[in-house]
């Protein structure tokens, strides 16, 4: 009896003894599948429930112009945000934070009675507003650094530069145009949450840094680009115009060294603009170019063969018939050479040196020239132009085209074409980046001149800028724009604009423009200034001329070129004569006062010295 129950209690010990080892077997095998097999899967699920990581702004790279001064740079800043479940009165909360940080109070109410965990409520606020929030000490609301870019210079350079959006993308100019150089490596700031729902950050989990993005070394003088950006503003309120442009342009590289339109935005604050006021109509916008034009047909004529610089064509006494159409010179020139039919800018003399070229000859040119295709500039937004087909132009459109009227140009190729006539005839892609650098300094690109083309031979260059050079001396139509101690060459032009209502050139809307380039001799430097629709005077001798002689006397000894002679102080007197001899070859006063029409409309032929 004794030995059975014996041999029972051992049968029920080993029974219980094989129950625990499966039980405590199947523990440890569910523990390692658990922790070894599953983990990663495990460990994921586990940190949705209560780690999530917040994406901050990367750091973006530095812009620095030519001479190493920093033109946008990335700060560190507060972006402040709120944690709505731990807001006992979202109502209260609200009306504090809209007083500081003037918000939309209906948006910010909504986020912050809702159930979130996290809400941003507004990110990269300035040092005041930061401060302000601060001093509410309430519960829920969080403050997270960041970065955000910043322009020290204000509107200097804005359309060229652009801006960047709340995320640190880049929106415009070159901000966008190099954004994948520019954004730095994203960086993530981990946030827990309890079991309550209530988030807090972890004091001993590390935000995952960011990498900034890569510094980009402009061809942009900022000094050169603060004269011209006062001189063109200066010029737009002078003869109210609706806008101005100036390109200043190193013609043996294509380098840019200042790009300006006026009006300007700051683009610490580009929100508070209209957004047509962002666009660089230098690069975006085209025009009729008027008598700028007619340099490069003769250029090609000369290249051509079809005609010299001493050879006389007859410009009719200031009147010339094409079929029931008629053109117009502001004079009444007689037998004039082709270097002073650039001089005077005689419209009659251009079309029948356009006649003499062929319309064929003068469009390849053009083409040449750079007229209806992309310059290639590193800068976004860049449009072609319009110059149709030579097959499609009648014989009022060769003669219309001749003298600038019927075909529309960028201001970025017209000073680029202007450059190359300074280039002894080289045509060079203008750019605006000049290197390319990480964090470190270490180049990573670096850009040099490129030649598009030859566009003309030495020979015709030069001889073409010999006209241009009559152009500025004493009787040309732009001795305006002569700097002091620095002898220059230039064409100017008035085109008509088209009125979209009446389907014909405007009578009082105009972009009057000179273009040209210093010193004449060995030039260092090509510049275009247009104004758009100047009043009441509108000729480009008179209106942009002398903002092209500014620029050159302020900017060339900025580039250590001394003046040729000592400057002589130009008397008020000289200066007033030298204005009212420019208006009465223009016949500007008469028009102006006795509201005389300066000249016929497209749709009669008719054209304008400039």
């Amino acid at each position: 009896m004794k030995s059975s129950q014996v041999r029972w209690t051992r049968f029920r010990i080993v029974v219980v003894f094989c129950v625990f080892l499966l039980a405590w077997g199947g523990l440890i095998w569910r523990a390692a599948s658990l922790q070894i097999h599953n983990r990663d899967q495990l460990v994921k699920v586990a940190e949705q429930e209560y780690l999530r990581n917040i994406k901050l702004i990367p750091v973006r790279g530095d812009i620095f112009d030519r001479n190493g001064e920093k033109l946008a740079v990335s700060l560190s800043v507060d972006s402040i945000y709120a944690e709505p479940i731990r807001i006992k009165d979202p109502a209260a909360m609200t009306n504090q934070l809209v007083r500081i940080l003037d918000l939309d109070r209906g948006r910010i109410l909504k986020k912050l009675s809702s159930k979130s965990y996290f809400v941003w409520v507004k990110r990269q606020v300035d040092p005041d507003e930061s401060a302000a929030v601060r001093a509410l000490n309430a519960k829920g609301l969080g403050f997270i650094k960041e970065s955000k870019r910043f322009y020290p210079n204000f509107s200097l350079a804005s359309h060229l530069l652009g801006f960047v959006g709340v995320d640190a993308q880049g929106l415009e100019g070159i901000e966008v145009a190099y954004d994948d150089y520019f954004r730095g490596e994203v960086a993530y700031m981990p946030v827990m949450r309890d079991a309550l729902g209530r988030t807090f950050q972890d004091r001993l989990s590390k935000s995952r840094p960011s990498m900034k993005g890569d510094n980009l070394t402009l061809t942009i003088d900022r000094r050169i680009q603060f004269v011209v950006e006062k001189a063109l503003n200066r010029a737009v309120r002078e003869y109210n115009a609706r806008s101005g442009i100036c390109i200043v342009l190193r013609p043996r590289t294509g380098e840019v060294l200042a790009m300006a339109v006026a009006p300007g935005f700051n683009p610490n604050v580009y929100g508070q603009y209209p957004p047509k006021r962002w666009r660089n109509i230098a690069l975006t916008d085209s025009f009729d170019p008027g008598s700028t034009l007619k340099i490069f047909l003769v250029a090609a004529a000369l290249e051509e063969g079809v005609v010299k610089p001493f050879d006389r064509l007859d410009c009719g006494n200031g009147f010339m018939s094409i079929g029931s159409r008629v053109v117009h010179d502001s004079r009444g020139y007689g037998r004039l050479t082709v270097s002073n039919i650039v001089k005077y800018s005689s419209n009659i003399g251009a079309v029948k040196i356009g006649r003499r070229l062929g319309s064929d000859h003068f469009y390849t040119y053009l083409a040449n020239f750079g007229f209806g295709s992309k310059t290639g500039i590193d800068l976004p937004g860049e449009s072609f132009g319009l110059v149709r087909p030579c097959d499609k132009w009648t014989e009022v459109d060769a003669a219309n085209i001749a003298f600038g009227q019927g075909i529309s140009v960028t201001a970025i190729q017209m000073v680029a074409a202007m450059s190359a006539l300074a280039n002894d005839g080289l045509l060079m892609r203008p750019f605006v980046v000049s290197k390319i650098t990480d964090p470190s300094g270490k180049i990573i690109k670096k850009f040099r001149p490129q030649v598009v083309r030859r566009v003309v031979s030495e020979r015709t260059a030069r001889e073409a800028r010999r006209m241009l050079r009559m152009v500025v001396e004493e009787g040309g139509t732009g001795m305006l724009a002569e700097p002091e101690g620095y002898p220059a060459a230039g064409k100017t032009g008035t085109a008509q604009k088209l009125d979209k209502n009446t389907r014909s050139y405007s009578k009082t809307k105009f972009v009057s423009s000179f273009v040209g380039f210093m010193p004449y001799d060995d030039p260092e430097l090509a510049v275009l200034v247009i104004l758009d629709e100047p009043w009441p005077k509108f000729f480009g001798g008179v209106v942009a001329a002398p903002t092209f002689k500014e620029i050159g006397e302020k900017v060339l000894p900025l580039l250590n070129l001394a003046p040729r002679s000592r400057p002589s102080v130009m008397t008020s007197t000289l200066e007033k004569k030298r204005n009212s001899e420019l208006e009465r070859h223009f016949g500007l006063v008469g028009q102006v006062k006795a509201g005389f029409k300066p000249y016929q409309l497209n749709r009669k032929m008719a054209g304008q010295n400039s």
